[in-house]
């Protein structure tokens, strides 16, 4: 098995260090770099191409919402985990619009770092419980009206294969579960993405969440 690629951003190099010692006791991770600043961060993952940047939100020379945001569009394939001590429903919001695949608070636990970088590694998409309580309550004041609105842009298979990855599955996954094929998955995920403006799974999930379509105790936690 291939090693995930690593670049660990955080303006405290204390941090910088606990990570990179957590991580590299890992046989299937390989940290490939680091950088103290969001310029730096976008000049490092452009060279070394890494699988998954680890990023801070807040950092000088550039926030790592920003650096997430050059970022993906420079290596689109790249996925980017934000961690971070703030939970506000704005800054999750501005995360995932920028590109992150993932956003998980530092005080959680080693495992749930653990779990989550492998997670958005294969291409899930991911919130920490209590950051997905706070998105959740940001969208709360929807009216009725407006969820039927939007609830009737999509069709039934089509809510049914965002639920799912919105908790995380990936398209062999959504295929099984639904007795359907790869292929049309694909197409199903292309026609959500295209009637609901997206262009990335992680939007779809954030979208899934702020509108209340699948129960808190479903929503991918990175287990």
């Amino acid at each position: 098995m291939a090693s995930i690629k690593i670049l660990v951003v955080d303006d405290h190099g204390i941090v910088r260090e606990g990570l990179k010692m957590v991580l590299g006791l890992e046989v299937d991770f390989q940290v490939v770099g680091e950088a103290s600043t969001g310029r730096e961060a976008v000049t490092e993952a452009t060279r070394l191409e890494p699988d998954v940047v680890l990023m801070d939100v807040l950092m000088t020379e550039g926030n790592g919402i920003d650096a997430c945001r050059q970022i993906k569009s420079f290596l689109p394939d790249t996925k980017v985990l934000m961690l971070t001590s703030h939970d506000a429903a704005q800054a999750v919001e501005a995360a995932v619009l920028a590109g992150a695949s993932g956003y998980l608070l530092k005080n959680g636990g080693r495992d749930d770092l653990l779990r989550g970088i492998r997670a958005v590694a294969q291409g899930e998409s991911l919130l920490s419980p209590s950051v997905t309580a706070q998105v959740l309550g940001r969208f709360a004041d929807l009216t009725s009206q407006e969820k039927e609105r939007e609830n009737d842009i999509l069709s039934d298979r089509e809510k049914q294969v965002l639920v799912l990855v919105a908790q995380g599955m990936t398209n062999r996954q959504i295929a099984a579960e639904l007795v359907l094929s790869e292929n049309t998955v694909r197409n199903h995920l292309s026609h959500i993405l295209d009637k609901l403006d997206f262009s990335r799974r992680s939007q779809v999930a954030a979208y899934a969440a702020q509108r209340g379509l699948i129960p808190k105790n479903n929503l991918s936690d990175g287990s």
